[in-house]
């Protein structure tokens, strides 16, 4: 089973439970750039659960659409734990929705056409993703390093989002 089949099969046994609950949840989205919602909107009925879908692919979206000071984006970078965390908890706020997923990492290019690596922040590797979660009644972030090229990095970015959602959600997180 490829991972787009992986990806569907998880979100259909979610949209189940979130259907039979009459929940609700909400996607911020940094390197994936809607790849997630795209993922939800792929099942019929997702408006049923899907409330809304943020991309703040910048730092300035980040801050304007989720509600993230900047000096603690500046300070820890946009790609850290504590983005992702206030991330999930800025969509939730803002959506209204009862569980946010949030994703925030480096899908690469990690060097230049010639092979030349891209300066990273010494904080940071090729890959490193933050996939968060929030409910009303806490957060959780999970720190992963993914292999793969850039379109590999965010897809293995999208599962691993689909799966922290799904495990906030069957175990009432």
């Amino acid at each position: 089973m490829d991972i787009a089949e992986r990806i569907n099969g998880h979100i259909r046994a979610l949209a189940r439970l979130l259907t039979e609950r009459g929940e609700t949840v909400t996607a911020a989205e940094s390197l994936t750039a809607g790849m997630i919602s795209a993922s939800f909107a792929d099942v019929p009925g997702c408006s049923d659960w899907f409330s809304h879908g943020f991309v703040t692919y910048s730092d300035r979206a980040k801050a304007e659409l989720l509600g993230i000071d900047p000096e603690l984006i500046a300070r820890e970078t946009a790609v850290s734990a504590d983005v992702g965390i206030r991330m999930a908890e800025g969509a939730l706020k803002r959506s209204g929705a009862d569980y946010a997923v949030a994703v925030t990492g480096l899908a690469g290019p990690f060097a230049d056409e010639n092979g030349v690596p891209y300066p990273l922040d010494p904080r940071h590797e090729p890959g490193l993703v933050f996939v968060s979660g929030a409910t009303k009644r806490g957060a959780v972030v999970k720190r992963c390093v993914f292999t793969g090229d850039r379109a590999s990095i965010r897809r293995q970015t999208v599962l691993e989002a689909v799966l922290l959602l799904k495990n906030m959600v069957q175990n009432r997180l």
